[in-house]
């Protein structure tokens, strides 16, 4: 550790002493898993830390991680078990975020915020429907929107770059009609 001249210490690298494979790896696929996880979270910072726990996990089992057929499989579902842990733990709304919230309502007309957040839950419902009746497509979808390419994500979930881009179109189809089947019968007073 260095100092900036006046006593003032620098924090260390928290990326060092780690092994410089596992890191090399991690730099690789940050990205991709903080998209992933942003998806499903929709909160930055709450994704920088399921990605930084997911990371904890894959380098506490390092070795073994690596001794896996498909480690980068194994490692996209550590990353899922951990947004899983993360969602059953957190409390769901907090004071602050009631706070901010009523700041942004102040802002907008009562319509506006429904029809905003009406749109985020059909498309939420839309991709849990999908992750039901097709997983693999559903992961296809998150996973591009994530900006992995067909190549990573083919790699990833064990598919051929052909599938994974069929998977992706014909999820992100099937996630679009059902998005719109939600708010259909969300503005026709329907349940759905």
């Amino acid at each position: 550790m260095s100092d900036y001249g006046d006593g003032q210490q620098l924090r260390p690298d928290p990326m060092d002493g780690l092994r410089v494979d596992f890191t090399a790896f991690f730099k690789e696929v940050q990205h991709g898993y903080l998209g992933y996880a942003m998806q499903l979270l929709r909160n930055r910072q709450d994704a920088e830390d399921v990605v930084q726990i997911a990371g904890m996990k894959i380098h506490a089992k390092w070795d073994e991680f690596l001794a896996h057929s498909n480690y980068r499989a194994l490692g996209l579902r550590i990353l899922s078990d951990a947004i899983k842990d993360y969602i059953r733990s957190r409390n769901r709304v907090t004071r602050r975020e009631r706070a901010a919230a009523a700041e942004a309502g102040r802002h907008q007309s009562c319509v506006d915020q429904i029809l905003h957040l009406g749109t985020f839950d059909a498309l939420d419902r839309a991709m849990d429907e999908l992750a039901r009746r097709e997983p693999v497509q559903a992961d296809c979808v998150r996973l591009r929107v994530a900006q992995l390419s067909y190549e990573e994500i083919a790699e990833t979930l064990g598919i051929t770059p052909g599938t994974a881009r069929t998977y992706y179109s014909r999820g992100r189809q099937l996630a679009k009609e059902l998005a719109a089947s939600y708010l259909r019968n969300e503005q026709e007073g329907e349940p759905s």
